[in-house]
This record gives structure tokens, C-alpha cells and sequence, in this order.
């Protein structure tokens, strides 16, 4: 019975329901329960409501063409591919989460709202590496530390948990991914285990860290994300900057900004969420990334957008699907141009040199520096516009010029064009179109063009182009629509800019039913049980990706060898409607946690040898300090622990080509091993780099393979090489389960995730 376990967790059996449990027995099973919940203090999860609608496999069920991924990276998808697993909604919050070789997300399809939320991946160097949910560890003290790498500078030091970058030629051609050391799906959850690798390749650092992911299916489009990272290097193996983990993006992570282009966060003081009018949204900026200091131009007030810390957010940020309407109007002002200071007040001495750019008329804030004069957009009183044609036809549209601004005002050269948006804070209008209207009644025209606002100082002419390519038709438009014949005083207008296929809301406007994707990251005071601070961070970027990141640093935020650090947090899709009363209940269950080596409770995991085989058996109850194996004749070798414990180190199955080993060195067939690196530690040359993917004395295609043992006393516990890992020496109890474990899919898998996964 074993051994049909066993296939189960390889994937060999296809799409299984989860009413299927694995066996509880298994070695993955008892190591990742363990190391999620077997901890003093540990707290339960309060995760209910998902019975019956969750799903899961380890077959790679094929390319989903609605993902959409970068077409040079699509056949990559099937070595990444590690798991999948579907919630079917009675609603329109269904979702497929696919997870790669390090068990995480990499892909969260939502078929009945917005599709994709990750990014389409086109980053160089990057298929599935960067742009993904992964947890990333940084060590501080040699990350481009200067003079701390064999008395040069350091490179980077970042350890990924998704996997390296292709810049390593021939050796990553084909993209490393973490590898996964355990795996176990059951009832409405998977857990991952695998061993971060240091993303900058080629490198001269070793990594020391293990990541640990457990995604549970709550219902109504929740998922609960329990993200741990683990600093595996053995105690006082050198010195300990050199190991200790320092800073963290727990996760780095993004969205789709195509799919989900708006940013959401609730007022910080009253908790609101507000949306429904384009005036008031709480939206925030999402400038080019690394423009989100507090203060800066992302900084919606007291922080609220900015890098903060979370002590002064409400816990949540939500992203939102286009058709939201959001008035920028203070930063759709700037695309004005202004008067210099000291211009003689009309321009008339220097037209064509008076006029400043909107970069160097306003504060970042959208306010007018001190001295400069911007153009006001008006009609005369008891006017028109009295527009005229003006030479030249931007695509085919007729160019007008109009009498809509004030006198005094030089050359402007503007060419200013509908979709691509002047508005760096403001992705989401590229693509999307711009327009003039009246303060009074809103009415107004949308334009493809803006020429110059203005151009002489003695007219009161703005040059723009107008949707149509009949000259009388653009003049008439214009002079109509901004009509202000009969009232005494001028007519203000304002300029708008609106999101991709949208002009203004119309009278079924109903953004609390735009499809919504919402982190859940807590309130911050959570973080006064652990050393270090939240923070969390976003922005733009020139890819279709908007990075989010939650970062774990600052004031003792370390990881020396043994640690460990996990936190719960949540991830939803819904209606933008629901977000904040979904979020409100899920930010105290936000639970950040720092483990030593002298909380867990582990149970014993022992190591039985059969001539040149092995058996890991657990014991079959948590904190279960005894294993049994039927076999005859194998013999007890090595006792040892499913979590950290003092003096233990973790023991891993290596295989590379036809070799293998079982002991605590991951880097056991790197070339370079024990001549110019040994584990943990760093190259004693910087032209000699540490290629975890290689094999000694294999050709760059060949690569290693690892598997988590447990955690044993390397000095009492040493098997070496030779030996072949054989789960059939030892048999175990059969495990209880509410339905059969077949031999065969209970359905077939499908070649994309579908509106009812199976």
C-alpha cells in the first residue's frame, strides 16, 4: 500500500480530489506538518467554508492559453510546474493557483473575473524568476558589500525563492528553479518545502536558506498563504555575518497591471474604502519603482502609499480590474504648462523662452511652485470658442485651434497624445484617452491630440485635434459643447485623462462590481511580537508587472543559523464591494512569528539501511518518539528529527546522474567543493564561482536532484555516498481515508483551468 502512496505524492496518479487524504505517514507529510504547526505558541488556523470545493495535482495539466504568458517562455511552463490547486465557487470567485518547483505561486487564474493576476513574464533573464510570489533573503552585510568578498567588493546576495536568473551560459539555458525538497496535498491544503538559491548567477555565494509554503483553501476566493523562511547553516560554522539573513520580502510579488491596473488602499484614519465616486477614491499612485519614499509623489498623505510601516496602514492593499474611474485632477493639471517667474507677467518680451514644462512648474505634491503662473483652461464670458482650423491632421483627425485659455502665455511645444500618458504615478491611463470639459455641467469632448496649449501671447488659442475628419464637423463640435454665450462670467474647463476604453461614468456606473485580487498583510501591530518592523512597498515598472512586496527588516530583524521566521497573511478575489469587509475580518488573523531552534516539538524520523539502500520512516503521531520498519533485515542507522532542532542539521538525498548521496551537505557533487568553497561560506576567489545546478564532472545539461530527510546529528550520523533512497525497505500502517486512493485520475485533467476545476 506504501508504495501506491508514495506514487500519489510523486503525481503519478493525476487529479485528485481532496477528499483523498495522502498518507499521514509519509516522510514529506510529517516533515511539513511538523515544521507549519508543531511549535510552542503555535496558533491555529481559524481557515473554514471550503468543504468540497477544493481540488489538486501534481500532473502538469497542460498550457492555459487565457494566462497568456510571454510566448518565448511558454515552454518552460512544464519543468517549472510542480503542483496545481483549484477552488470551484458556487459565485464568480474561482480560482487555480499553480505553484512551481519551490512551491510557489507562479500563476493565479481567476476564470469568472479578471483571468491572469501574475505577470506575462516578459523579463529578460527572468522566465517565472522574478516577476512571481516567492519569498526573497538577503544577507546585508555582503550584499555588493564593499571590501568584504576576498578584499574586493561583494556582488549582489539575494536568495531567491523561485529560482536564478539565465546568466550563466550554457549552464542555466534552460532556467534552474529552486528544487523542491517535500511535498503533501490534503483535505482544502498543499505544503511546500525547498531550498532557495542564490538568484545572481554565476555567483560566489553559498545559500543557507530553506522556504516552506502552505496555501489552505478557506472559501469564498480566500486563500491562507503561511510563508516560513528557515536559516539551515549549521551554528558557529564561520563567522555569522557571513549566514545571518538580514532583510526579507516576505513575499516579493506583484500583479498583471493590464488586468489589475489600480491600487486600492483604505483611509488610514477612518478605515473607509471608498470607490464610487472618481473624485474621492482611495487609489494610489503607482509611480516607476523606487519613487514610493514617504513624502514623494506616491505618498497620498501620512504615508498611505508610501513605503511605510504597516503600523500606519489598515492591513490590506487591493488591486482592482480596469472600468474603475479615478479623477487625477490635481496631476491631470500638470500636464499644463506654466509661466516662468519673473516672464513680465504676459511673455510679451520672451514668447518663445517664458513658458516652463509641467516637470518644473509643480511640486510632486501637484501644487504650483512658488512664481509660476499655469495655464487656466476657460471660455470667455458670453463667448465661444470662435475655433478656426489649424494646418496639419494627426491621424487623420482635424486640428483646430480654439480660444479657451487667458492671454499672456508663449510657446508651449506640448504634442501631447491620447494613451500615452504624461503621468508617470498613473500607469493605468496608458492606452486610455484624454479630454476637455465643463466644470458646470461635466459635458465635453475627448481629443487625440494636444498640440500646443499655447503658442503666442496675444491670443488666448489652444491647438488640439478632434475625433472626426470633417473640418466643419471638429469646429462646430467644439464651439457647441463649450457654448457661453449668455452668462456673464467665464466658463472654467477642465483637462481629464480616463483608463483604456473609458471617457467618463455613465449612468450605470457600478464599480463595486469590478472584479478586485486583495493582500492581506495585517495592521502591523502584530510585528510587536517578533524583532523587526513591516513595511510594505510598491510601484510601477516599464513591463506590464506592478511589483508588492512586503518587507521584514529593521531593528533585529535577523536570521542566524537555526532560525526561522513565518507569517500568515491572505489573498482574495472578489468584488471590489466586498474587499473591505472580507479584509476587516482576515487582518487579526495575520499572525508574523520568529521560531529558535528550542520551540519545536519535533516527532523522531529514523534512517533504517538495507545493503546499499536506505528508508526514512516517521514516527506515525506528532511529537511520536518511535518508528516502526517491518523489513527483517535493514538495521537502524540514524535517529534523528522532522524540524530543527540544537545541534542537528538537515539531511538531504542528493542524486546527480548516477550518483547519490544522503548527508547534510547540499552542495555535496558541486564542482569547486572543498577546493575553493565549502558550505556555508563563500568562494575564497571571485573568479571562481559556486554552481549549485552543476555536477562535477558531468556535462552542463546534467543536474542535481534534492530531497529533505530530516534533521540529524551530522557528527554521530554520517552514510555519505552510494547509497539509493528505497521507501519499499520499510512498510508502514495503511492510512485512513474518506475515499480510496485510485490507481488512475478520477477525471481527466483539463488542458486549462475551467469556470468548475477538476
Amino acid at each position: 500500500m506504501k508504495r501506491l502512496q508514495q506514487l500519489a505524492l510523486c503525481g503519478l496518479l493525476g487529479s485528485l480530489p481532496a477528499s483523498t487524504a495522502f498518507d499521514v505517514n509519509s516522510l514529506d507529510a510529517a516533515i511539513l506538518q511538523d515544521m507549519l504547526e508543531s511549535y510552542t505558541e503555535h496558533t491555529a488556523s481559524t481557515c473554514t467554508g471550503a468543504a468540497g470545493t477544493t481540488t489538486f495535482t501534481f500532473d502538469y495539466p497542460g498550457l492555459n492559453a487565457a494566462s497568456e504568458w510571454y510566448p518565448a517562455y511558454e515552454t518552460f511552463e512544464e519543468d517549472l510546474f510542480l503542483a496545481a490547486m483549484s477552488h470551484t465557487d458556487a459565485g464568480n470567485r474561482s480560482w487555480t493557483i499553480r505553484l512551481g518547483q519551490a512551491g510557489n505561486i507562479y500563476s493565479h487564474f481567476c476564470p469568472d473575473m479578471h483571468g491572469e493576476t501574475m505577470p506575462p513574464q516578459a523579463h529578460t533573464d527572468a522566465p517565472f524568476i522574478d516577476e512571481v510570489h516567492q519569498s526573497v533573503s538577503v544577507n546585508g552585510y555582503l550584499n555588493f558589500g564593499v571590501g568584504r568578498c576576498n578584499g574586493q567588493d561583494c556582488p549582489a546576495n539575494y536568495v531567491h525563492g523561485a529560482g536564478t536568473y539565465q546568466r550563466d551560459a550554457p549552464y542555466t539555458d534552460v532556467p534552474f528553479y529552486s528544487q523542491s525538497l517535500a511535498k503533501h496535498c490534503t483535505g482544502d491544503s498543499c505544503t511546500f518545502a525547498s531550498w532557495g538559491s542564490q538568484a545572481h548567477v554565476a555567483t560566489i555565494f553559498t545559500s543557507s536558506v530553506m522556504t516552506f509554503n502552505k496555501y489552505t483553501n478557506c472559501g469564498n476566493g480566500i486563500i491562507e498563504h503561511t510563508e516560513m523562511v528557515h536559516n539551515f547553516a549549521p551554528e558557529n560554522a564561520v563567522a555569522p555575518e557571513l549566514t545571518d539573513q538580514t532583510y526579507f520580502n516576505l513575499p516579493w510579488s506583484g500583479v498583471r497591471r493590464s488586468n489589475l491596473p489600480f491600487a486600492l488602499e483604505p483611509n488610514k484614519d477612518t478605515g473607509e474604502l471608498s470607490y464610487d465616486d472618481p473624485d474621492t477614491v482611495d487609489y494610489c499612485p503607482l509611480c516607476p519603482w523606487g519613487n514610493d519614499e514617504v513624502g514623494g509623489p506616491q505618498d497620498m498623505g501620512g504615508g498611505r502609499c508610501s513605503r511605510v510601516d504597516l503600523r500606519y496602514l489598515r492591513g490590506y492593499t487591493t488591486f482592482v480590474e480596469p472600468g474603475l474611474f479615478v479623477n487625477r485632477e490635481t496631476q491631470d493639471q500638470q500636464y499644463l504648462w506654466c509661466r516662468k517667474p519673473g516672464a513680465d507677467g504676459d511673455c510679451s518680451a520672451s514668447p518663445s523662452t517664458c513658458m516652463a514644462t509641467p516637470t518644473a512648474c509643480y511640486n510632486e505634491d501637484g501644487t504650483v511652485k512658488p512664481g509660476y503662473t499655469p495655464i487656466q483652461l476657460r471660455v470667455a464670458a458670453d463667448s465661444t470658442p470662435s475655433c478656426t482650423s489649424h494646418i496639419g491632421i494627426f491621424e487623420g483627425y482635424q486640428t483646430v485651434k480654439c480660444k479657451i485659455r487667458d492671454l499672456g502665455f508663449g510657446n508651449s511645444r506640448t504634442y501631447l497624445y491620447a494613451g500615452t500618458s504624461a503621468d508617470t504615478c498613473a500607469p493605468w491611463l496608458e492606452g486610455g484617452s484624454m479630454g476637455i470639459y465643463r466644470e458646470d455641467t461635466g459635458a465635453g469632448i475627448t481629443i487625440p491630440y494636444v498640440r500646443h496649449w499655447s503658442w503666442s501671447e496675444k491670443n488666448e488659442l489652444m491647438y488640439f485635434s478632434v475625433y472626426t475628419q470633417d473640418q466643419t464637423e471638429a469646429i462646430n463640435l467644439v464651439n457647441s459643447v463649450f457654448d457661453n454665450r449668455g452668462n456673464a462670467s467665464p466658463l472654467p474647463l477642465r483637462f481629464e485623462t480616463f483608463p483604456p476604453g473609458e471617457t467618463f461614468p455613465g449612468p450605470d456606473y457600478n464599480p463595486g462590481a469590478l472584479g478586485a485580487v486583495t493582500f492581506v498583510y495585517g495592521d502591523g501591530n502584530d510585528y510587536d511580537i517578533v524583532p523587526g518592523n513591516g513595511r510594505r512597498r510598491m510601484g510601477s515598472s516599464n513591463r506590464d508587472f506592478t511589483v508588492f512586496t512586503m518587507n521584514w527588516w529593521q531593528n533585529g530583524a535577523k536570521l542566524t543559523p537555526g532560525d526561522t521566521f513565518s507569517k500568515r497573511a491572505f489573498v482574495f478575489a472578489s468584488e471590489l464591494s466586498a474587499a473591505k469587509t472580507t479584509a476587516d475580518a482576515l487582518v487579526p488573523k495575520v499572525i508574523p512569528d520568529k521560531i529558535d531552534d528550542t520551540r519545536w516539538n519535533p516527532r523522531a524520523v529514523d534512517i533504517y539501511k538495507s545493503g546499499m539502500s536506505f528508508d526514512a520512516v516517521a514516527a506515525t503521531s506528532v511529537q511520536g518518539t518511535s518508528t516502526t520498519c517491518t523489513s527483517t533485515i535493514a538495521t537502524l542507522e540514524c535517529s534523528g528529527f522532522s524540524t530543527p532542532k540544537a545541534g542537528h542539521v538537515p539531511f538531504f538525498y542528493i542524486t546527480c546522474g548516477a550518483s547519490s548521496y544522503l548527508g547534510p551537505d547540499p552542495y555535496h557533487y558541486t564542482p569547486g567543493n572543498g577546493d575553493w568553497f565549502t558550505f556555508p561560506g563563500l568562494s575564497n576567489d571571485n573568479d571562481k564561482k559556486i554552481r549549485s545546478y552543476a555536477c562535477a564532472g558531468e556535462v552542463e545539461s546534467v543536474r542535481p536532484t534534492w530531497k529533505l530527510i530530516g534533521w540529524f546529528n551530522a557528527s554521530t550520523c554520517s552514510l555519505g555516498s552510494g547509497l539509493s533512497f528505497d521507501d519499499n525497505i520499510c512498510d508502514v500502517p495503511t492510512p485512513t481515508t474518506n475515499s480510496p486512493v485510485t490507481a488512475a485520475p478520477t477525471s481527466p485533467p483539463t488542458a486549462q483551468p475551467s469556470k468548475n476545476p477538476t
